[in-house]
C-alpha cells in the first residue's frame, strides 16, 4: 500500500535550490534511510514526509498518521508536542528506554533523546520518522532501539550516522546529492559499493574524456601544421606545370583543412566529463622528538572517585599506551566523562608521562574563531606548512573554496571536523577525544575514520558510534560496575568473547 508520495517538488533554502525530486513513492511496511552530506537537506525532507512542512512546488501525499521523533527539541515543550500532553508516554518502551515520565527542559542531552524516542515508538502510527535518534545514546539503549525498530511493522523512514544501525534496518537507502534525489534499492553496506563503482565509473569516463580530448586537440595540431608545410611552386617549373602543380597543393591543403575543421568540430561536440571529487590523504606523524618513549602515556591504580554517597569508581585500574589507539566504552552515567576530566587534570593516582603534549576535543568547539576561516582557524595553531593544512582539511571534504568560509557560517558537522583539524595538526603526541562523531555526516564519518588512522600517536576514543570505535580503536576500555575492563582487542572483538575467560582480559 502507497504511504507517501512526492510528484515534482522542489524546495528552496533563500534562493538556493536545496533538493528537487520528480518522483518518490513510499510503501507500507518499507524501512528506509536517507543520506547525504551535512547541509544537503536531510532533515527538511523528513520535515516535508512528515507533514511538518509543505514544499515551494509539487504535491505530497501522506496516507496514514505519522509520529515523528525531531532532532534535537524542535517541537518538545513542557506542555507536549503535536497535541500528545508531556507525561503521556510511561508504558513499556519508556520503561526500557529509562525514559522521564515527562519532558522538561532540564534533561539532559541524552534523556531528551530517550524522551523523544519513547513518544514517537508509544505512539501506535503507520508511519514513523526519526531524525538522528542515536545522539547523545549509549551503547545499550542503541541496542534497544535497533530491536524496537526491527520489530516495527509500520514504515519507518530514518536518518542516522550509525552506520551499523542503517545497516541492520534498512532495504532501501535514499541520497541527496547535488540538489538530486537519487533512490537505492538495496542495504547500506551494497549502498556504499554501488555508490564506489559509480565513482569508480565516473573516474574512468573523466580520464577517457580527456584523453580523447587531447588526441584530437593533437590531431588538429597536426592537420595544421601539414597545411602550413604544403609545398609552394618550384622555380623551375613553366607556367603550366606551375598551374597543375598549384592546382593540387591548393585541392590537399583544402582537404587538410577540411579535415582539422571536422576534427574542430568533433572536438566542440565531445560531451565534457568533470573529475569526480577525491580528498587527498596525509599521514599525521608525530615526529621522533615530541613521542612519549615510555610504555604509557597514562597509567593508574587504585582509581576512586565518588559524588557524595555515589561512587563512581573503586579501586580501578588502566593504562593508555603511547602509540595505541583506545576506545572507551560504557553506558550513560557510568563515568566515562568524569574519567576523561580526572585524565585531563592528573587526578590522585594517574600518572601522567612527563612527554605527553594532550590535544583535547570535547563535546563543544568552543576552539574556534568564528571571526576567522576554517583555514585560518587551523593554521593559527598548526604546526605544519599549509600545503599539509590544506590536504589535511580536503580529506574531511573541506573542498577548494570551502577552507575559506568563516568558522561562523559553518554548520555543526563543518565545525566538528575543523576543531579536530586544528587537534591533529598542533604538534600533540596525545589525542583524547569525547563523542568526535557528533553532528557527522555518513561520508564525514568515513573520511574521519581515514584521517584516524592514519595519526601515529596514541589516542583515547569516547564514541558511542560502533562502526566508527570498531575502525579506528585497536583496544578497549569498558567501564562497568565502578571498575575498568581492559581488552586487548577491538570493541567488537570484546563483545564477542567477554563470556569466555580470555587472557587478553582483566578486571580492575
Amino acid at each position: 500500500m502507497l504511504k507517501i508520495s512526492l510528484n515534482k517538488i522542489k524546495k528552496y533554502y533563500g534562493d538556493r535550490l536545496l533538493f528537487e525530486c520528480g518522483s518518490l513513492r513510499i510503501y507500507e511496511g518499507e524501512k528506509i534511510a536517507i543520506t547525504g552530506v551535512n547541509g544537503c537537506g536531510k532533515t527538511t525532507l523528513l520535515d516535508i514526509l512528515s507533514g511538518v512542512k509543505t514544499p515551494d512546488s509539487g504535491e505530497v501525499v501522506i496516507n496514514g498518521s505519522v509520529s515523528y521523533a525531531a532532532q534535537l527539541d524542535e517541537g518538545f515543550t513542557e506542555s507536549g508536542r503535536g497535541g500528545v500532553e508531556a507525561g503521556d508516554f510511561p508504558g513499556a518502551v519508556s520503561a526500557e528506554f529509562n525514559a522521564a515520565d515527562e519532558y522538561r527542559d532540564y534533561l539532559s542531552g541524552g534523556e531528551k533523546t530517550r524522551y523523544r524516542i519513547s513518544a514517537a515508538l508509544e505512539m501506535a502510527s503507520d508511519i514513523l520518522i526519526m531524525d538522528e535518534p542515536t545522539s547523545n545514546l549509549d551503547m545499550r539503549a542503541i541496542e534497544i532501539l535497533e530491536e524496537k525498530l526491527k520489530e516495527f511493522r509500520g514504515t519507518l523512514i530514518i536518518v542516522s550516522h550509525d552506520r551499523t544501525l542503517l545497516q541492520k534496518l534498512c532495504c532501501r537507502i535514499i541520497e541527496i546529492e547535488n540538489s538530486k534525489i537519487n533512490d537505492f534499492d538495496c542495504g547500506y553496506l551494497e549502498y556504499e559499493y554501488q555508490k564506489k563503482l559509480i565513482f569508480d565509473r565516473a573516474e574512468f569516463e573523466y580520464y577517457d574524456y580527456l584523453s580523447e580530448k587531447k588526441r584530437i586537440e593533437r590531431a588538429i595540431v597536426d592537420k595544421k601544421q601539414k597545411s602550413r608545410e604544403m609545398r609552394k611552386t618550384p622555380k623551375r617549373m613553366g607556367n603550366s606545370e606551375a598551374r597543375l602543380h598549384t592546382r593540387g597543393i591548393n585541392s590537399k591543403k583544402k582537404k587538410i583543412d577540411g579535415a582539422a575543421e571536422a576534427l574542430k568540430s568533433r572536438l566542440s561536440q565531445l560531451e565534457v566529463k568533470e573529475k569526480p571529487y577525491r580528498p587527498g590523504r596525509v599521514k599525521i606523524s608525530v615526529p621522533e622528538h615530541g613521542r612519549v618513549h615510555a610504555r604509557a602515556v597514562v597509567s593508574c591504580d587504585n582509581l576512586g572517585k565518588n559524588f557524595g554517597e555515589k561512587i563512581i569508581f573503586e579501586d580501578a585500574r588502566f593504562e593508555i599506551p603511547a602509540r595505541a589507539k583506545t576506545a572507551l566504552i560504557g553506558p550513560n552515567g557510568c563515568g566515562k566523562t568524569t574519567l576523561i576530566k580526572m585524565i585531563m587534570a592528573a587526578a590522585e593516582n594517574i600518572r601522567i608521562s612527563a612527554q605527553a603534549r594532550i590535544g583535547y576535543f570535547g563535546q563543544g568547539v568552543e576552539t574556534l574563531d568564528y571571526r576567522k576561516s576554517v583555514l585560518e582557524n587551523v593554521l593559527e595553531s598548526s604546526s605544519y606548512d599549509e600545503t599539509t593544512v590544506r590536504t589535511l582539511l580536503a580529506g574531511l571534504l573541506f573542498r577548494r573554496d570551502e577552507v575559506h568560509k568563516k568558522a561562523s557560517m559553518l554548520s555543526g558537522g563543518e565545525r566538528v571536523k575543523t576543531a579536530i583539524a586544528k587537534i591533529l595538526l598542533a604538534g600533540f603526541n596525545f589525542l583524547v577525544l569525547d563523542e568526535p562523531t557528533n553532528y557527522l555526516d555518513l561520508f564525514s564519518l568515513a573520511a574521519l575514520e581515514e584521517v584516524l588512522a592514519d595519526y601515529d600517536g596514541a589516542m583515547l576514543i569516547c564514541s558511542h558510534d560502533r562502526r566508527f570505535v570498531n575502525s579506528v580503536a585497536d583496544r578497549t576500555l569498558i567501564i562497568n560496575d565502578k571498575s575498568i575492563i581492559t581488552y586487548e582487542g577491538k570493541y567488537g572483538e570484546y563483545l564477542k568473547n567477554k563470556e569466555l575467560d580470555s587472557p587478553r582480559l582483566f578486571n580492575s
